[in-house]
This record gives C-alpha cells, sequence and structure tokens, in this order.
C-alpha cells in the first residue's frame, strides 16, 4: 500500500521546495533582488523584545527563574542603590547607562537581582553579537530573557552605538560591559574602544 502512494509523495515533496508558499515567490525578470541580510549576529531583530508582551513575560521569566537561580548560587548585596533614588525621583525620571565589570556568565542575572524593579524593567543589555546572537535559537532567548541587543565586540561598529543611543534617547537604560568579554583571571580587562563611543 505504501508504494502505491509513493510517487505521489515524491510530487508533493518537489512541490513543497519549490513553489509559494513553500518557497520564496519568484522575482519578476527586470527587478533588482533586495540584498539578503542576515538574521543572526548583528543583524538580529529585537525590537519585538521591548513590546508590553515581551516584557510582561521577560518579568515572570526573571522572577520564576533567573531571580531564584541567582538566589541559589549566590548572595548578592546591594550597596549604593540610593544613588539611583535621584534619578528616578520626580515627573521627570530619567534613565542610566550602567556598567559592570564582567568576570562570569551570572553578571548580567546578578546585576539584573541586584536592581530596583524600574530599572530592571526597562533596561536594555549589550551582548556580543557573535556569542548569544549566533543562531536563531540563542539570539531569541538572548533578546526575549535579558532584553539584549546585539553588539560588535570584534571592532568598533557605529551602527551598534547609533542603536544603543536610540535606545536611550527612547527611554531606556543600558547594561554594558566595556571589556568586551569575561575577564580570564578575574583582573580587570582594558576597555574596547566602542564602549566609550
Amino acid at each position: 500500500m505504501a508504494d502505491l502512494f509513493a510517487p505521489l509523495d515524491a510530487v508533493g515533496r518537489r512541490l513543497r521546495r519549490r513553489t509559494f508558499p513553500f518557497a520564496p515567490p519568484p522575482i519578476p525578470n527586470g527587478v533588482e533582488p533586495p540584498p539578503r541580510r542576515s538574521t543572526n549576529g548583528i543583524d538580529f531583530e529585537t525590537e519585538w523584545a521591548r513590546t508590553s508582551g515581551a516584557q510582561v513575560g521577560r518579568r515572570v521569566v526573571r522572577q520564576s527563574v533567573i531571580r531564584p537561580a541567582i538566589g541559589a548560587i549566590a548572595a548578592p548585596r546591594v550597596q549604593g542603590a540610593d544613588r539611583l533614588d535621584r534619578l528616578s525621583s520626580g515627573p521627570s525620571a530619567t534613565n542610566a547607562i550602567f556598567v559592570a565589570n564582567h568576570h562570569s556568565h551570572a553578571d548580567v542575572a546578578l546585576v539584573l537581582a541586584g536592581l530596583p524593579r524600574r530599572w530592571r524593567d526597562e533596561l536594555v543589555v549589550a551582548a556580543a553579537a557573535d556569542y548569544f546572537f549566533t543562531n536563531r535559537f540563542t539570539s531569541t532567548m538572548s533578546a526575549f530573557a535579558l532584553n539584549a541587543v546585539p553588539i560588535e565586540r570584534n571592532r568598533v561598529n557605529r551602527r551598534s552605538g547609533d542603536t544603543m543611543a536610540a535606545l536611550i534617547e527612547q527611554g531606556w537604560s543600558l547594561l554594558i560591559f566595556p571589556e568586551g568579554g569575561r575577564s580570564p583571571d578575574g583582573w580587570g580587562q582594558e576597555f574596547r574602544a566602542g564602549a566609550a563611543y
């Protein structure tokens, strides 16, 4: 019985591979096709991660997964949080750039656990495009769970800096690790030039 449907199955597979909607629509003759952009790395679009629905989901993940995990492996102590009171008082509360050293993979979660909710909920994280945005799954998870945006760390890229500046102008705060990567020996590393920009 399976042999009876084998030719139809082969035709179905060929059609799904070659025709719309199973393949991109054909481009008419004389029309220049748009350049193909990568969907990973520095080109990964993260605007969806700042919508209200994604923010609610991120809050749930942070409260139910990230904070308990940090509490299980560390006992963070917050000092100097009163300095944020000056920024968050009154109707003209402003955003901030948080600069942290980078010693482990837990650094982002530690900073998030220590920040007051107002800052935590309105924070984007500058994340290495070549590490956190290497494929669609890790890119999506980084953008969703951390509100991460890809940043080029191997060379100065004005596009990364412009993206961060635009987010700050929109009212988001920024967490950046100017060393560009984790310290191999626990000592602070040289800052990357793009962080200053």
